[in-house]
């Protein structure tokens, strides 16, 4: 493929578009054009480039709509003849085309509410997970910190989050890290009700529990409140920001794999501090 190619593609992808392309990696016989030709198809409609027009390009088009629907990949066969079998384009060239379909789909993308020391630490690690990250403050000069890294959009809010905000959407995922429960409770008005795929809040239970209570008295219903994850992140017993990151990745990582850790009977095995460690008789 080309790099101009490759720079559309990239470009529609950060536009949150969904693209299946498709690439013609065998040909025999006579075909319209050759192996390593290929054809992008939007979700918004358009295409980009071409495997030759004709029969052969519109049954491979409609073939990558349904890769866009369905997702995945997948590789299918067509024969460049006429005939009533499966692939048959109904053309009289005589070749056959093996074609390759891959669905690429926008990164997901992560809002974090607070550009602290959380902030930044979780900003660096999940730009590096493959999320679009985009951190929201509503202090300016916590937006120039150097130690968000990495392709970080930075986004300045209003006092307490008010103005305009990114668009939340069902792949967002929104960390509200914050620098107090005063402005963690303001990020959250403006997002609780959201479709977001995780929502997760930090601090301590207690903590936790007066932004909640607060919520509750707001009339933020039932339902929008238990889909907020709070304390935010795995319990692993984190302590540092960097901790406190890793924490936070793992859940959304967990969320992004729909994965539920099995549950089994087995007892759980203490393994004996050194001072308890049986000693060795001879």
């Amino acid at each position: 493929m080309s790099l101009e190619f490759l720079e559309k593609i990239a470009r529609l992808l950060r536009e949150g578009k969904r693209v299946a392309v498709a690439t013609l990696v065998e040909t025999t016989g006579s075909t319209p054009r050759k192996a390593g030709a290929r054809i992008a198809v939007v979700s918004d409609g358009t295409l980009l480039d071409s495997v030759g027009g004709g029969a052969l390009e519109a049954m491979i088009v409609e073939d990558a709509r349904r890769f866009l629907e369905e997702g995945g990949t997948g590789v299918k066969e067509y024969s460049l003849r006429e005939g009533d079998h499966p692939g048959s384009t109904g053309m009289v060239c005589g070749g056959r085309a093996r074609v390759h379909f891959q669905v690429e789909i926008p990164p997901e993308r992560l809002i974090i509410f607070g550009g602290g020391h959380v902030g930044a630490a979780l900003a660096r690690l999940s730009a590096g997970l493959g999320f679009d990250v985009t951190v929201v403050e509503d202090r300016p000069r916590f937006l120039e910190n150097v130690a968000f890294g990495g392709p970080v959009r930075l986004w300045q809010a209003g006092p307490d989050f008010v103005g305009d905000l990114p668009a939340i959407d069902p792949s967002t995922y929104v960390a509200v890290v914050t620098r107090c429960h005063r402005t963690d409770l303001a990020a959250l008005r403006r997002v609780a009700g959201s479709s977001a795929a995780y929502l997760g809040l930090i601090g301590s239970r207690r903590k936790v529990g007066v932004v909640m209570d607060r919520l509750r008295e707001e009339g933020v219903p039932e339902d929008a409140l238990e889909r907020i994850r709070a304390p935010i992140g795995l319990p692993i017993g984190a302590c540092t920001p960097e901790e406190i990151a890793v924490s936070i990745a793992g859940e959304m990582i967990r969320v992004r794999r729909n994965f539920e850790p099995m549950r089994s009977g087995r007892a759980v095995i203490p393994i004996p501090r050194p001072a308890e460690r049986p000693r060795r008789r001879d």
